[in-house]
């Protein structure tokens, strides 16, 4: 029989709990954390220990389903005539059921339109979570769904429509938002209603034709690969650099009309003056052999990240994410394992060292760890963004070129599918080692070639001759 209750639960007894007497019942009395007096009936747990019973705020209903099952399902009323309303509609939903008029599905659909988005959001976070997405994926997501669905003024699942949010992206579009954080915005979207379509709480997903934002018309950022002439400069001044800084000697500038004399600033480091800054630094800093060593070990970990990153194609939080438990130098084939933790794609990967770069690897660990280093300690550290750009400007490298390309650390991922398009590595081998789940991705964005290898390419084409070397009968030809 179809009814309405309040679940009751037990909870142990507060330790300053006393027992009194009440109406031939045992009741704990006892004052909250705001020293209120707080008074609730006691039982005997499974334990055989005091317990406070304590009812639930809301009514739960109990009915039998149309399937035959009994289910309990909160009302979320506190008064009870709300509550057997509830009751009523769910009575009624399930005779709809039986008769055909509604199925089961549909059904479950109507039960979910009662919740909040906040409340579906929340679950959809934790599918994400069981899924294996990261943290900062779970937190993007739920800004965007969060902002996006306030702007909106969306409250419930029934008020998902295309049109707000069609409005609302060209609101964006207009303010000058780029088109890859409104494709963000929009992947999130239709992440979130898959899922619900899935789960049973959406019929249909309303924004499958949302329009995508077209990023290459819009592109705020344009990455382009060093050369190797670049990649040496830049490699040669991060190794030198730290202790070249304490090397550099004092230059006079112009008096200035205030004070009448001459004043006195460092000299700018560049790719030709370093190394004599460099030995400088050293004979400056002789009687400080510690702090030397410190600047040494800074220079080779910020040398040894911009090679490993340019001959593996490592993302920056991979690079970092690398132990020494997952550098393999000893087999047939040296390699650096990204676990799977670590990958963007979520997938793991061997990733395999050029023969040169072997050993300097195995010297790097052998004079910037201990002898016994723990297995978990990180290889390296990545350069702060400060520090790579003044290893730029040391090195005459312009952060920002005259087409508006720029060069930042993810230029080095750049720098490596550049060089494996210029060595003639076949494009499913480069799309392997790159670790792209599509090949356009590493064809269109991370193989930068110039005009000289497209029209290296055009010279090998074969030559046409001008008369055919059979006879044929040709008339009226002119080339």
């Amino acid at each position: 029989m179809a009814t309405i209750f309040k679940k009751t639960y037990t909870h142990p007894l507060p330790a300053e709990a006393e027992i009194i007497q009440r109406r031939g019942k045992q009741i704990a009395r006892w004052k909250d954390g705001r020293g209120n007096t707080q008074m609730e009936e006691t039982t005997i747990g499974r334990d055989g220990k005091l317990r406070i019973v304590q009812k639930s705020p809301v009514y739960t209903a109990r009915f039998r389903a149309a399937d035959g099952v009994v289910k309990f399902i909160t009302t979320g009323c506190r008064e009870k005539q709300a509550a057997e309303k509830v009751l009523a509609d769910l009575l009624g939903r399930e005779e709809k059921i039986k008769s055909g008029i509604l199925s089961s599905d549909e059904s479950q659909i109507a039960m979910f339109t009662k919740r909040t988005l906040k409340e579906h959001v929340k679950d959809f976070l934790h599918h994400l979570e069981a899924k294996g997405c990261t943290e900062k994926h779970r937190r993007e997501r739920n800004r965007y769904l969060r902002t996006l669905f306030s702007a909106c003024g969306f409250q419930k699942l029934t008020q998902l429509k295309h049109g707000p949010v069609e409005k609302w992206m060209l609101q964006q579009q207009t303010r000058g938002v780029s088109a890859r954080v409104r494709n963000a915005y929009r992947a999130s979207l239709l992440g979130f209603c898959n899922w619900a379509v899935r789960d049973g709480r959406l019929k249909s997903n309303p924004f499958v034709k949302l329009v995508v934002a077209n990023e290459k018309t819009d592109e705020r950022r344009q990455r382009r690969p060093l050369s190797v002439d670049e990649l040496e400069r830049l490699i040669y001044v991060a190794r030198l650099r730290p202790l070249a800084e304490y090397g550099r000697k004092s230059v006079p500038v112009l008096a200035k009309k205030k004070h009448g004399h001459a004043t006195w600033k460092k000299k700018v480091l560049t790719i030709a003056n370093i190394d004599a800054a460099y030995q400088r630094g050293k004979q400056l800093l002789a009687d400080r052999p510690d702090f030397i060593d410190e600047l040494e070990q800074r220079g080779r970990r910020n040398c040894m990240f911009c090679m490993l990153a340019a001959y593996t194609g490592l993302r920056k939080s991979e690079l970092t994410s690398i132990t020494l438990a997952d550098v393999h130098l000893d087999g047939p084939v040296a390699y650096l394992e990204l676990r799977a933790k670590n990958a963007k794609a979520r997938r793991g990967a061997k990733i395999p060292l050029k023969e040169n770069l072997v050993a300097k690897l195995r010297k790097y660990i052998e004079t910037s760890h201990t002898p016994f280093p723990s297995a978990k300690k990180k290889l390296l550290a990545a350069p702060t963004l400060k520090t790579f750009n003044l290893d730029l400007a040391t090195a005459g490298i312009a952060k920002v070129d005259d087409q508006g390309r720029s060069v930042d650390i993810h230029s080095l991922r750049h720098t490596f599918g550049t060089m494996l398009a210029r060595a003639g590595v076949a494009p499913r081998t480069a799309q392997e080692l790159m670790r792209h789940s599509k090949i356009d991705l590493t064809m269109n964005i991370y193989t930068h070639l110039e005009l000289i290898d497209t029209a290296g390419a055009v010279q090998n084409l074969p030559d046409l001759q001008l008369m055919p070397k059979k006879n044929y009968k040709i008339t009226n030809v002119g080339i």
